[in-house]
């Protein structure tokens, strides 16, 4: 009985863990959306940095100082997920509290038209996406469900926040490690994380130099989904991860 009741407790501490292991240097990067003309997309419920959570209250401060370390969707559950740019999938499952269903891509600066390799996570998916590891996806496409998964309890309660979490994680290098309990955690070789905005950014060079970009250049402007299904603008590598409501107004 003391021995089961010791393993119990040694599994929940390495739970734990894993969750305050995931600490990182996190600074807001100023950045702020304008999405295209005629289309009405999901606003950024909390950004990158971000001490409160959609509702406004605040985060706790057991990992990452209490700052958002991705940006958060507020989404009906069910709502198609689409892929950031061009990738492949190199990690997906079930992970613990605050994770639910995830899956992680990795995209090569050919890909994105950056120079780094990004490795994108969406976090809280409804079900268990379909695509598997080694497959690639295409700019726009659907590549899973939103859900609640990962949320219910504590702050959120017995039903949980249906919302996406994106984080993303630059790196030099496509080489990676996938850690933790519930193999949830991709280490890209050198990989910083930093706000998903960044992704967006025409003629991305340095991260270092985010911060101190003029206001102007501070506006992303992303290419969405319409429901044509299509990318506006075309020709463009990155796109917003949920699709757009095209407006009586173009």
């Amino acid at each position: 009985m003391r021995l089961a009741i010791l393993l119990a407790l040694m599994l929940s501490f390495s739970a734990q863990a894993q969750v305050e292991r995931r600490d990182y240097k996190i600074i807001a990067s100023g950045l702020s959306v304008a999405f295209p003309s005629g289309y009405a997309c999901e606003p950024i419920a909390s950004p990158f940095a971000s001490p409160t959570r959609h509702d406004g209250s605040m985060r706790r401060d057991d990992r990452n100082k209490g700052l958002h370390g991705g940006i958060d969707l507020s989404l009906e559950i069910g709502t198609p997920l689409l892929a950031i740019a061009d990738g492949e999938v190199i990690a997906l499952g079930k992970g613990g509290a605050l994770e639910g269903i995830y899956r992680w891509l990795r995209h090569t600066p050919e890909d994105t038209g950056t120079r780094y390799f990004i490795f994108s996570k969406y976090q809280h998916l409804s079900t268990l996406p379909t695509l598997k590891v080694g497959e690639r996806v295409k700019a726009g496409k659907v590549i899973g469900l939103s859900g609640a998964t990962g949320t219910a309890g504590k702050h959120y309660g017995p039903t949980g926040y249906p919302h996406l979490h994106l984080s993303t994680f630059y790196g030099p290098s496509d080489e990676y490690e996938i850690k933790g309990m519930f193999g949830s955690m991709v280490h890209g070789k050198d990989a910083r994380l930093d706000d998903s905005l960044i992704l967006y950014l025409d003629g991305l060079d340095d991260l270092s130099a985010i911060r101190s970009l003029t206001d102007e250049r501070k506006t992303i402007r992303p290419a969405v989904v319409g429901d044509d299904g299509r990318i506006h603008p075309e020709g463009r590598k990155t796109v917003w991860p949920v699709s757009c409501k095209e407006s009586t107004k173009r």
